[in-house]
């Protein structure tokens, strides 16, 4: 059978039904499937209507046409719009240069029916070709139109064009306008050059005019310096210069009023007179004769002007026919070349090798699959644990500390998972064997190691953030010291926010603060531990509104003095560094300042800022403890046995204002993230 639809084709959306046969002529067709499947049944060369189009079922005629197949199976048919299905065949269909030294083309269509594949190529080339010829063709038509055109229009020109040069030249009463435009030129020069005379002595009477009335002539001077060539008015300044030239002679030996001079003067005064009257004489026949002269140039110039116009017309005339002419015959030429093209016309593209189907499947190919398989298998677990690392931005081994400080770890406190243990502040004692215990000890083996020849031992133990550890680190270092029979005092300096005493359930009263406002006596800064006999607390105290100003006191130094004579280990317990500049302070007291780090929630960066102080001079004498640490991270498998590590949260988040207790919000510790090998051994 076959589908046909109307002049609309597939329109809206895609259609996927099934169609079978009951008996001959009539067929069911159900869209949908299971419960939604909708069934109708139609006679065959009926239309019907679906929303993707409307088309009727249709028999086929022919030898290979398999009657009782439509009796035994279903038929699936999906109908495609035509914009989808052409897109379809794009990506299917491929062409690319055989190779760049010929103009060969490689046409390759994938389909999974080898048949329709070659009748698809098949069916392409012809239309290509035909298209081809019909382009040829199509172009072979429109030039012979043109050409036919044109060729009509210009014998009509070239006859209009005949007579067009002898017109000009009886129009305007020229022969040869070359040489009549050389003449007239000779002529404009010479006006030219008359005029610019006039003009020259236009400006001299002028001049001469100007001096004469300005009153600079009632003086007795001889005028000098006339370049008008006129005889009379050069006459009358000789004789005026001979009258000067004898009053001044007359002037040296007669007074002033003298009548031979007053003569004089009366005779000078007439020939000014007859000098001026000569002037404006002069300057009406110069005026005359400067008009007369910009005539001739005004006449001259348009003649000039002319000339090139008349001669440019008859060579436009002379030239355009001979142009004209020959572009008829190229014309005319090219005209039989065309219509020697069409009669001649062929495809020029050739099909080199005809399409074929490839014996074997090309794919999907199975070695390509399972090395896909492979590098997926490879690539995704690899990829999680590279971008998990790349985005972590917190300390998770020794590795990240020494990559990003020259400082030295003198020790590492484990942690453990038993909530228990992780809320006993104190996990170091006589008779602990625990490897958190182990750890303590190992660290004051360090400790006494790096201050060996250091009597009185004082360090200070700070951090970057709150919640790294230090309380807890300094009330088990304490213990610790104590074990190895020293006094110790831990002094809890943190004058902002204390931990010690609450740990410890010591009383507020007294203290740091109290001592160095100088509102007690060292007597009440010094309490039992109520831990080992050997270990007291130098607690805070009241919290104090100016705990900066109170660190520069002069009674730090003294206190410190004092303490030093009584114990044998200094533990100060500060603010941290990241946040303060008390531990800043503070660190000019201390042998050695001891950094917190804690595992998976210190951030990289603050490791950065120990280096940055240390290589700027401002902290001398540091070293790391690595807090908090799970050795799965740490070295990459189990450490074995239980209770080996200590999981610690610093409490309170770290504020520094005016706000009571009631309103602090209680700080989460950092979540201890299982890594990606222990999760796996784990499973």
């Amino acid at each position: 059978i076959k589908l046909v639809f109307d002049e609309k084709g597939v329109i809206n959306n895609s259609g996927k039904f099934k169609i079978r046969q009951v008996v001959e002529g009539q067929f069911e067709i159900e869209e949908g499937d299971g419960s939604n499947a909708v069934v109708e049944r139609v006679l065959y060369d009926t239309w019907v209507t679906r929303s993707f189009g409307r088309f009727k079922i249709m028999y086929t005629n022919g030898d290979e046409v398999n009657i009782g197949y439509l009796s035994s199976t279903d038929i699936i048919v999906q109908a495609i719009p035509i914009e989808g299905e052409t897109q379809n065949v794009y990506d299917k269909f491929t062409v690319y240069l055989n190779d760049g030294r010929n103009s060969l083309l490689n046409l390759e269509y994938t389909d999974n029916i080898p048949q329709r594949g070659i009748d698809f190529m098949n069916t392409l080339i012809h239309f290509y070709q035909k298209n081809e010829l019909e382009s040829i063709n199509h172009a072979a038509e429109k030039t012979r139109e043109f050409i036919n055109e044109r060729k009509a229009s210009m014998i009509e020109e070239l006859k209009s064009m005949d007579s067009l040069a002898v017109d000009i030249q009886l129009t305007n009463d020229i022969i040869d306008p070359k040489a009549q435009t050389t003449t007239l030129i000779t002529e404009k020069n010479a006006s030219e050059a008359v005029a610019e005379q006039l003009r020259l002595q236009k400006k001299a009477i002028s001049l001469l005019k100007a001096n004469l009335q300005s009153g600079a002539g009632s003086r007795q001077e001889v005028i000098a310096g006339n370049t008008v060539t006129d005889p009379v008015l050069s006459n009358l300044i000789n004789q005026y210069n001979m009258l000067v030239a004898e009053h001044e002679e007359k002037s040296r030996n007669l007074g002033p009023n003298h009548p031979i001079l007053l003569e004089l003067k009366s005779e000078l005064a007439a020939q000014r007179k007859r000098i001026v009257d000569a002037v404006y004489k002069i300057e009406d026949a110069i005026n005359l004769q400067l008009a007369n002269a910009n005539q001739n140039i005004q006449e001259a110039d348009s003649k000039i002007k002319t000339a090139p116009t008349i001669e440019r017309n008859i060579k436009d005339v002379t030239r355009n026919y001979p142009v004209l002419q020959s572009i008829y015959l190229f014309l005319y030429q090219k005209g039989v070349e065309n219509e020697i093209s069409v009669y001649a016309a062929t495809n020029k593209s050739k099909v080199v090798e005809f399409p074929y189907a490839s014996g074997a499947p090309i794919k999907p190919v199975p070695k390509t699959i399972y090395m896909m398989t492979f590098l997926v298998g490879i690539l995704i677990p690899g990829s999680i644990i590279v971008i998990r690392e790349m985005m972590n931005n917190k300390v998770i081994n020794e590795n990240d500390i020494e990559s990003l400080t020259n400082i030295p770890i003198v020790g590492t406190i484990g942690r453990v998972e038993d909530a228990a243990d992780r809320e006993n502040t104190i996990v170091v004692g006589p008779h602990i064997r625990t490897g958190v215990a182990e750890q303590f000890r190992l660290i004051r083996a360090n400790l006494e190691f790096m201050t060996a020849n250091t009597e009185n031992r004082v360090f200070m133990i700070t951090s970057s953030s709150s919640g790294e550890g230090k309380s807890f680190i300094a009330i088990n270092l304490g213990v610790t010291m104590t074990l190895a029979k020293k006094r110790v005092v831990i002094m809890e300096f943190d004058l902002r926010k204390p931990k010690i005493s609450q740990y410890l359930g010591l009383p507020n009263t007294g203290g740091i603060s109290g001592y160095l406002a100088g509102m007690g006596g060292l007597e009440s800064v010094i309490k039992a531990s109520g831990i080992h006999e050997n270990l007291y607390i130098a607690n805070c105290g009241p919290i104090p509104p100016n705990p900066g100003e109170l660190l520069v006191s002069g009674k730090m130094k003294e206190l410190f003095t004092e303490l030093k004579e009584m114990f044998d280990v200094i533990i100060i317990d500060t603010a941290p560094i990241g946040l303060v500049s008390d531990a800043l302070v503070l660190s000019a007291y201390s042998n050695l300042n001891l950094f917190i780090v804690r595992q998976s929630y210190t951030i990289k960066d603050q490791v950065k800022m120990f280096e940055v102080l240390h290589q700027d001079g401002k902290i001398q004498n540091p070293a790391i403890i690595f807090n908090g640490v799970e050795f799965l991270k740490k070295y990459g498998y189990g450490y074995g046995g239980s209770g080996y590590g200590y999981g610690y949260s610093y409490g309170y988040g770290y504020g520094y204002g005016n706000e009571d207790e009631g309103s602090r919000k209680k700080r989460k510790p950092a979540p201890q993230k299982k890594s990606f090998l222990k999760r796996f051994f784990t499973k």
